[in-house]
């Protein structure tokens, strides 16, 4: 590789520090291991399928609702359904940060594509946290077993027609809040009414793990069976960018769900939302620099010899980059090793874990339930250890690596100039990919009253 090829795409360049530690912690190495291992899984995924991956760019342009399935068994077959269910259930027990290379990666190609993983991984979350995690056992070992043939698809199913990243943050904004998702007690478990939209994956979900409010200020959480009777895909938004991802709004009309399938009632349930967004949102950051990556390979590749401005403004990118990277790289390395997801090598979790996967399923389910009632609370303190760390770190990693990584791309389509417009060319499509980076995982301007609020223990809203 040139030099400028190893500070895009090697770690020596991207994070310095992780191979110095290498050498002298077993841990770092293997972090660093598997990181190395799934980004080659994913170029791999990436050479295998670029016709297949640009013609989902080609024809979602012209129809929202194109789904290549081949590509979707493609990644089935590099198990990339099964990346962050943990090991003892058939998984690999990916954490945030090589889960995050990764999908920077694919996003330097394709942010679309990479999202259809990424809402996946996101729509597990709330299962993985839930204190009822040993009684889904079977859910996920259902997951690891679709990858033979056709992957079973997962969802996350929290923004409203009219209540948006309002309903991502805390208890005092939930009560105001505008959530239209209402889950009524019944007889064995919860009826639900209302609509959610811009769900990523919503259209081609098996599953969807559903927020729903059961009185104003509380949520529960719930795992839905998109085959259940009452649930519809209304339409799937044609949006600007990232399209292979479908977003779609569905509908819940007298759904039953039974208590079984209860993942957080409503006295853990924004506990769950905030530990499952203060996860996901650093992989965010990761999305916006692999697009601002991808425009920096179509600049350096298109303009040829930099003049002296030229010359500049690419260095700046490069800088820029470096930057951007280390706010998610950080952020997710506290996440892995001193917040939610440390579980993944915990060994008190992994002889539970062990457990439930070796037992019938009806005794897990019913283990499952019972741990979960009797350690619901002490469960969620171990995940929840400086989850105001996690949450701060998150938000900045999220925001400003994504703010950054626009300014990357402003840049770059500045020195392409009308190469960069053309729809043919892949920079057109990462331009209009970028912009999404700042809304979805929150908008980046709550992301600035989260952290606020961590830091002052209040949102600053009156």
């Amino acid at each position: 590789m040139s030099m400028f090829e190893n500070f895009l795409e090697d770690i020596d360049f991207i994070y310095p520090v992780l191979k110095v530690l290498n050498g002298s912690n077993a841990e770092i190495k293997q972090y660093i291991d598997e990181i190395e291992s799934l980004r080659d899984k994913g170029r791999k995924f990436i050479s295998e399928n670029r016709y297949r991956i640009d013609k989902a760019e080609i024809e979602t342009e012209k129809d929202p609702r194109f789904l290549d399935q081949d590509l979707l068994k493609s990644g089935a077959k590099y198990k990339f359904f099964s990346l962050i269910i943990p090991k003892e259930w058939g998984g690999s027990s990916v954490r945030t940060l090589p889960y995050a290379f990764f999908v920077e990666d694919l996003s330097s190609v394709s942010s679309g594509v990479a999202t259809i993983f990424g809402a996946h991984s996101l729509g597990l979350l709330p299962v993985l946290f839930s204190p009822f995690s040993l009684s889904f056992s079977k859910f996920m070992q259902d997951v690891v077993e679709s990858e033979k043939s056709y992957p079973l698809i997962y969802a996350l199913g929290l923004t409203e027609p009219t209540g948006g990243s309002d309903v991502q943050q805390d208890h005092e904004v939930l009560k105001v809040a505008k959530i239209t998702t209402r889950a009524r007690r019944t007889k064995g478990g919860y009826i639900l009414n209302g609509r959610k939209v811009f769900i990523s994956n919503g259209s081609i979900a098996n599953y969807i793990t559903v927020a729903a409010s059961p009185e104003l200020g509380k949520i529960i959480w719930v795992l839905l069976d998109t085959s259940s009777k009452g649930f519809s895909v209304s339409r799937v938004e044609n949006k600007m960018g990232q399209k292979p991802s479908h977003a779609a709004e569905i509908v819940f009309d007298e759904v039953f769900v039974p208590d079984e399938m209860i993942l957080a009632d409503s006295d853990i349930g924004y506990k769950i939302s905030e530990l499952t967004l203060s996860v996901s949102r650093a992989p965010v950051g990761a999305i916006a620099t692999g697009i601002a990556k991808g425009l920096i390979k179509s600049a350096v590749e298109n303009v040829g010899d930099f003049k002296e401005h030229q010359a500049y403004k690419i260095a700046e990118a490069y800088s820029k980059l470096y930057i951007a990277r280390n706010l998610w790289i950080a952020s997710c390395i506290f996440i892995d090793l001193a917040g939610p997801m440390k579980v993944q090598n915990s060994k008190i979790f992994k002889i539970l874990l062990n457990i439930s996967s070796n037992v019938p399923y009806g005794v897990s389910r019913k283990l499952g339930r019972l741990l979960g009632e009797k350690m619901k609370n002490k469960i969620l303190d171990i995940f929840s250890e400086n989850l105001s760390k996690v949450s701060i770190y998150s938000s900045i990693a999220k925001a400003y690596s994504s703010w950054i990584a626009y300014e990357i791309c402003t840049s770059c389509m500045d020195l392409l100039g009308e190469k960069g417009i053309d729809k043919s060319k892949i920079s057109e499509r990462l331009w209009r990919d970028i912009k999404l980076t700042h809304i979805y995982e929150t908008t980046n301007e709550v992301n600035n009253i989260m952290i606020f609020k961590n830091l002052f223990g209040k949102t600053g809203i009156i």
